[in-house]
């Protein structure tokens, strides 16, 4: 993947706190510089650590999305309004711990599918997510919607080997995503649409 990004004073280590307290709520992280020109996924793979959060990514069928930004003092909205009014086609919307950005003309509704129970133990992210896409209710909405699974374009990340457990009821398959990417450690999870009804699943290499 391109890999034109470039960070100044490092994302990876340069998050620090703000001083001062309002509504007895710590103030939130921020990174004194943020400067990137170059492709959007790797900017969202590099806001995981400084920040704290983990990336969920859905990308149109377009090979690359370039951003141009340039922040002090930035807050993770700072960046993200930057990025989105660099990237006009997409949004974001913050939950918690999870960060997610989807295309603005909207989401592919397979994300979205409800999952009644997810219980794995003791899997790899990338054996986790081949039995998420495998549950009944999944296979069910790929088949309605006319969707396949493919590999991912280029050489795939190798995803995290160790190994994790998860239990969810309920949730959507993007929530099921995020929390297989958070209890994993991996840094952001990246949904891609291509054309005539192809997707893949895949993460980054840092």
């Amino acid at each position: 993947m391109l890999n034109s990004c470039k960070l100044i004073a490092v994302l990876g280590i340069c998050a620090v706190l703000t001083s001062g307290v309002m509504a007895q709520q710590p103030a939130p992280p921020t990174v004194r510089v943020v400067q990137v020109h170059g492709d959007m996924a790797m900017l969202l793979a590099g806001l995981s650590n400084p920040y704290g959060v983990t990336i969920g990514l859905e990308l149109d069928n377009q090979r690359y999305q370039q951003v141009a930004i340039s922040l002090t003092d930035a807050t993770i909205a700072d960046v993200m309004n930057a990025m989105v009014q660099s990237a006009k086609k997409y949004q974001w919307q913050q939950t918690g711990g999870f960060v997610n950005v989807w295309p603005l003309a909207g989401s592919n509704p397979l994300l979205e599918t409800k999952i009644s129970r997810f219980n794995v133990k003791d899997l790899t992210p990338s054996e986790a997510f081949d039995q998420l896409f495998n549950l009944p209710e999944v296979q069910t909405n790929m088949t309605d919607l006319n969707l396949k699974r493919r590999a991912p374009e280029g050489t795939p990340a190798r995803l995290s080997s160790a190994r994790f457990s998860v239990n969810l009821e309920g949730v959507s398959l993007r929530e099921a995503l995020n929390k297989i990417a958070q209890e994993s450690h991996l840094d952001i999870w990246i949904f891609r649409n291509y054309p005539n009804g192809y997707f893949s699943i895949s993460s980054i290499d840092k």
